[in-house]
Parts: C-alpha cells; structure tokens; sequence
C-alpha cells in the first residue's frame, strides 16, 4: 500500500464519521497532502488548502507555543483545524527527536468540516487515534512533502503574460462605497462600561478588545497583562485579520459567512465573535468557568456591543465616483 493510500485509508475514517463532510491534510505553506470528501474541483482543494493555511499561520502567531485547535462556526457547518503535533505520544516524540525529519513542530494540520449540529466533544475523541496514525505514517515515511519547483513550457508562459495585458478602457470611472462610524463620547463610555462588566462576569479574563475593520481598537480592557500599545494593535489587527480570511474559507465550502471562532490553547481561550462591522475578541484563562458556559456568557455582552455600533452614525455614499488618471494627476508634486 502506497504512502497516498495510508494516508487516504485514515482520512476516509474521519470522514466516516456522522456529521463529517470534508477531511483535509495539509501542509503549513497551503501545500494539500490528501483529502476525504465531496469536492468539487481540483481548484477548490488548493483554494480551501490555502485559506486554512492562512488561518492556521495566523492562529500560530497569536498563540506561538500552545495552540490546540481552531473552531470556526457559522450557520451551515463547523470547520476545525487542528495541527498534528496535538496527536504526540512519547514513541513518535523520541522518533520525531531522533530522525529530525520535521524541521517545524508545527509542519502539518488537518481540517474538517462538519454539520453545525455536530458534537465536537465526540469528533476529537474519535479522530485522536486516526490522527496518531497520520502522524506515525508521515514520520515514519521519510518523506519531505515540499512542493517540487514549478516549471513552465512555452505556452504556460505565453497564458501567463497574456493574463497580465490589463491596460485598457483606462478612463472607466470606479464606483466606491464609502462609509465612516461616528462614535460620540457617550458611545465611547457605553462601550467601556459593557468591557468593565464583562471582566467582572468572567474572573479570569486576561484582555478583551472591540476591533474596526482594519484592525482599529475602539475599546479595551486589560486584566492580566500589560500591553505596550502597539503589541496590542499587532494582536488585534491580526484576530481581525483571522476573522475576515475565515469568512473567506467558510464561503469557499459553504457559502457562509463566520459568527464566531475559538481557539483553543493549552492555558487559554481566545474568543471572536463577529459583530456588525467589528469584531470582539477575548483571551480568558483556563479555570473557574468551564468553555459550555463562557460560550453562554459571551454573546450576551456581544450583543450589547452590537447594539452601540449599531447606533454609531453611519454615513454610506454610493454615488461618488473618481477617475484614476485626474486622482494621479492631482499626486504630482510640481
């Protein structure tokens, strides 16, 4: 039996799980290895591949040295993504130590995507003996998995330039949607009054922040942690990030867009809950309030969140149009 087959037989048993529709191994750079399921075309599978790839770097950055799991949810289907290093057990440990055949621990991940009614209690329980065998299998094959050098004949070529002939028609005018949120000192202070009971209804809450698009801050409270300002602005531009590049994977399977994501640490909790133009982001420790019941708690302070943005003045124009050539023009400095 080929390594593919090995590889493909483990899968097959994720995918027979009730609730499972998509099993997917892949590399951290977005390389697929194999996948179980119903796919449309070979382009989707590179294209989920690379999303989840996007997500999994992310929720690497943000949490660099304990990071379990993503869960992604929206209305039509969960989606997690998990590393395999999270299948160890001392013999593969001491084999991985030993033949040093994975130069990053965190090398390769498996997503799957399932029904939202799904119990995930009962699919990590499940899936964590085909895990430890994708992992033996990979370890134990010898194989590098890195994509070869990509090379092109004379008519890939001659496609690729031709692709890149876009000079033309360029005085079309571009029509833009614009909006602005105006947020009063009242606004303001109901934001931070809605943070201030959140930390006291969860003990052991490390930091919160509500995040614009684009990664702007409006409000904020730290707890457990001191943050210089920019360290903070670099975490909360990338959860806001995490956010919108799930929205993207969770359309790519199923045309959904994300409520909400977890990310499941060893010590921690990270919650992102999707919230009109914003997101509201959480990092809790483990330990009064169990995950069943912070994720009972949480939407109630992010739907009061919601209610003051929603009251921000939003000014939208749909009519206002430039034309590229007189906006450059207007650039030059004489």
């Amino acid at each position: 039996m080929t390594l593919k087959e090995k590889i493909g037989n483990h899968l097959d048993q994720i995918k027979n799980l009730k609730g499972v529709e998509n099993v997917v191994l892949t590399q951290r750079d977005g390389n697929p290895i194999q996948s179980s399921g119903v796919w449309f075309s070979k382009d989707e599978i590179f294209s989920v591949s690379s999303a989840t790839s996007a997500i999994y770097n992310i929720g690497i950055h943000l949490h660099p040295d304990d990071l379990k799991y993503i869960l992604i949810e929206g209305k039509k289907a969960k989606i997690l993504i998990a590393p395999l290093k999270n299948s160890y057990n001392s013999p593969l440990n001491r084999l991985l130590e030993e033949q040093r055949i994975f130069e990053d621990d965190n090398e390769f991940f498996i997503a799957i995507t399932t029904l939202p009614n799904v119990n995930l209690g009962g699919i990590f329980l499940q899936t964590s003996e085909s895990l430890t065998k994708i992992k033996r299998t990979l370890i134990t094959s010898g194989e590098s998995f890195k994509p070869p050098l990509i090379e092109f004949d004379s008519e890939q070529v001659k496609q690729m330039m031709e692709s890149f002939s876009v000079k033309e028609d360029t005085s079309k005018e571009q029509h833009l949607s614009t909006y602005s949120l105006g947020f009063t000192e009242k606004d303001s202070l109901q934001l931070n009054q809605i943070l201030n009971k959140f930390s006291l209804a969860i003990p052991d809450l490390k930091h919160s922040f509500l995040t614009l698009e684009g990664g702007f801050v409006v409000s904020k409270i730290i707890k457990k942690e001191q943050f210089w300002y920019n360290s903070l602005e670099s975490i909360a531009a990338m959860s806001y990030s995490l956010f919108q590049t799930s929205n993207r994977c969770a359309w790519l399977l199923k045309k959904m867009q994300v409520n909400t994501i977890l990310l499941d640490c060893e010590n921690t909790f990270q919650f992102i809950y999707g919230i009109k133009r914003a997101i509201f982001s959480s990092y809790i420790d483990k330990g009064k309030y169990k995950l069943g019941l912070l994720r009972l708690i949480i939407p109630q302070f992010a739907s009061q969140l919601d209610k003051v943005i929603e009251k921000a003045s939003v000014i939208e124009d749909y009519k206002k149009t430039f034309d590229i050539k007189k906006l450059l023009g207007e650039l030059i400095i004489k």
